[in-house]
């Protein structure tokens, strides 16, 4: 099924990761964007989309997000009208992940819709600029001059539960050795290393918070072999942001997952263990969606 749904965005292909079955010739009245399955869509495309979303949002159509449940109240601070599926698939341009085109009714999977893919190795430039760049312009909505802005929306600093550790040294790194997609990508070993690079941060006077979600404790309850904060469950994605930032925070060290996306977002350097991807993914990732955004001011080191 993903193999012929995929051959059939390449089809439709307007540009890397754009599929347009719309064609529009003239703007869209309003635009729904549906990313709602939390088995296709993570928190990190959401972040990836959000420019998108506010690039059409700025041009003056009015847009709404049916985003996965743990994204509704990010959406909901940065301003967007946050809906129901049904009633994102009801705008007249819908625009929706390749990896939900079967959640959607067959009568209806081709009508007026736009399907994006972040990882799709044709896409040119940043990932989260490319999508805001040929979603604008399948839309109808004008010619973009210059480079759209592929950072997302940054939630507001706010307090952390590391002010009343120490409030005046900027020297917490976040750690976080989960993963929720591609879980086979990773293996014991892998573990090992990221934890062996916080060690060595420990070592050197830096301390550890650990983030992650419930289920993540309840998989994997054991301790790190040394000191640190262990926020496992305790965070949202909002405390999330704002933990990182947060100026005690000094980086990230994990996987190829959001809280790489989110720290780089947030200028906070990264210590980045790919998974066991193929060579030609690890590239694209590298070139194109670590970060998805131009002028990304943090040092970002792959091991």
């Amino acid at each position: 099924m993903l193999t012929r749904n995929l051959t059939l965005m390449r089809q439709h292909e307007r540009a890397g990761g754009v599929a347009d079955f719309a064609h529009l010739s003239t703007a869209p009245a309003t635009i729904g964007f549906d990313f709602s399955n939390p088995r296709h869509v993570h928190i990190g495309d959401h972040l990836f989309v959000e420019p998108t979303i506010r690039a059409c949002w700025k041009r003056g159509i009015p847009v709404v997000i049916a985003p996965i449940t743990s994204m509704r109240e990010y959406f909901r601070a940065a301003g967007y009208d946050v809906v129901s599926p049904a009633r994102a698939r009801a705008q007249d341009l819908r625009v929706s992940s390749v990896y939900m085109y079967d959640d959607i009714a067959p009568a209806e999977r081709q009508d007026r819709y736009l399907y994006l893919n972040t990882i799709d190795h044709h896409i040119t430039g940043r990932v989260a600029e490319h999508l805001a760049e040929h979603v604008v312009g399948a839309a109808c909505l004008g010619a973009t001059s210059s480079r759209l802005d592929g950072r997302p929306w940054l939630v507001p600093p706010g307090p952390t539960p590391l002010e009343a550790l120490d409030p005046d040294t900027n020297d917490w790194w976040v750690f976080n050795d989960a993963v929720d997609s591609g879980w086979f990508r990773v293996l014991p070993s892998d573990r090992r290393l990221l934890a062996e690079v916080a060690a060595e941060k420990q070592r050197q006077g830096f301390r550890i918070v650990r983030v992650g979600s419930a289920a993540d404790l309840e998989r994997r309850p054991g301790k790190l072999g040394f000191e640190h904060l262990d926020l496992r469950g305790k965070t949202s994605v909002m405390d999330l942001f704002r933990l990182l930032r947060s100026p005690l925070v000094a980086g990230t060290i994990s996987f190829d997952t959001v809280v790489a996306h989110m720290g780089i977002a947030c200028d906070k350097d990264a210590v980045i263990h790919l998974r066991r991807f193929t060579p030609a993914h690890k590239r694209f990732l590298q070139a194109h969606l670590i970060p998805p955004f131009s002028g990304a001011t943090a040092n970002i080191r792959f091991i």
